[in-house]
């Protein structure tokens, strides 16, 4: 962020506005699902100048998709981009779906959707060339390696088993309109997940799982857990955590809920839940754009099982 900065102070905060930042009226928006529609091969720099071009009613979709709008949304934006005697009618209904604090930032966008996007794909490059640009030679070869694994693990097994074990304990109602879902490993996101539905695709974003980075390790020792106990047990090493899955063990919960409870924040809640998911020791479903969280069935008897193997292998002489 600070070679951002230095780069263009404009920039992060242009970011920020769009695809989120702590400041108030940020949109938290996402272009993951354009990503795919990208011509071959996709670079950053290839997918950027592909953004600029792309028809203004097909970025402001995009950009300006949110969870609640209702399923006629999309008609009312481009009524509204499409000007005429009704515009007015239709923007004011569009923005009455969003929250207050966010219409002033949509509003803003639906008045020069160019100017918009020219913006955002300009911050867009500050950051790639003050940061990506030097990670890419290392980042982007573990991410295509990924890619080739999951691919294998596709060929291995039925659709239905290889979509639950990719989707790392999130649990996502399929509506009736989806196509296909695309798998867009990141070496940065982990452990959390970042996923949207938008035109019958779902893009689902998830960190590098089936292939690791190689890195130099010590002679093995015959008494070192493996990263799986000490994942799961490092996740339950915390109070809050133990009290989060005391509350799910009584029923399935929303994060306000749990929030409330407990009297925390909802990112503090949302933190922990990241780590507990990726243990494998809680599951988020996501129904009708409302998530909850479910503690696993098996969650007593997974660290028994744990305990037992490595008791067992590290008892041996």
């Amino acid at each position: 962020m600070a070679r951002c900065e230095a780069r263009d102070p404009q920039a992060l905060a242009t970011l920020g506005r769009y695809l989120g930042s702590a400041a108030p009226g940020s949109l938290h928006a996402t272009l993951i699902s354009l990503v795919w529609e990208c011509p071959e091969p996709r670079t950053p720099l290839q997918f950027l100048d592909w953004l600029a071009a792309l028809p203004p009613g097909r970025f402001a979709e995009a950009l300006l998709d949110q969870s609640g709008l209702g399923a006629d949304w999309p008609g009312l934006l481009a009524a509204t981009l499409a000007g005429g005697p009704e515009a007015p009618r239709t923007r004011a209904r569009l923005l009455d779906r969003y929250g207050a604090d966010v219409r002033p930032t949509v509003a803003a966008a639906l008045d020069d959707v160019d100017s918009t996007r020219a913006a955002l794909v300009d911050a867009l490059r500050v950051w790639y060339e003050a940061v990506f640009a030097a990670e890419q030679a290392r980042v982007a070869p573990l991410v295509k390696r990924e890619g080739e694994a999951m691919r294998a693990r596709r060929a291995e097994l039925p659709p239905e088993t290889f979509i639950a074990e990719a989707m790392r304990g999130v649990q996502w109602q399929q509506p009736a309109d989806l196509r296909r879902i695309v798998f867009a490993p990141s070496y940065f996101c982990r452990p959390a997940v970042f996923y949207h539905f938008w035109d019958g695709t779902l893009t689902f974003c998830a960190p590098l799982e089936y292939s690791r980075p190689a890195i130099a390790v010590p002679p093995a020792d015959p008494r070192a857990p493996d990263e799986e106990m000490l994942k799961f047990f490092l996740a339950l090493g915390d109070p809050t955590r133990l009290r989060i899955l005391g509350l799910l063990s009584e029923r399935e919960m929303y994060l306000t809920e749990l929030a409330e409870q407990l009297k925390l924040t909802k990112a503090t809640i949302k933190y922990h839940m990241v780590h507990l998911r990726d243990a494998g020791l809680v599951t988020l479903y996501d129904r009708e754009r409302l998530t909850y969280y479910a503690l696993r069935p098996d969650l007593a008897r997974q660290a028994a099982h744990l305990l037992q193997r490595y008791l067992g292998r590290a008892l041996i002489p």
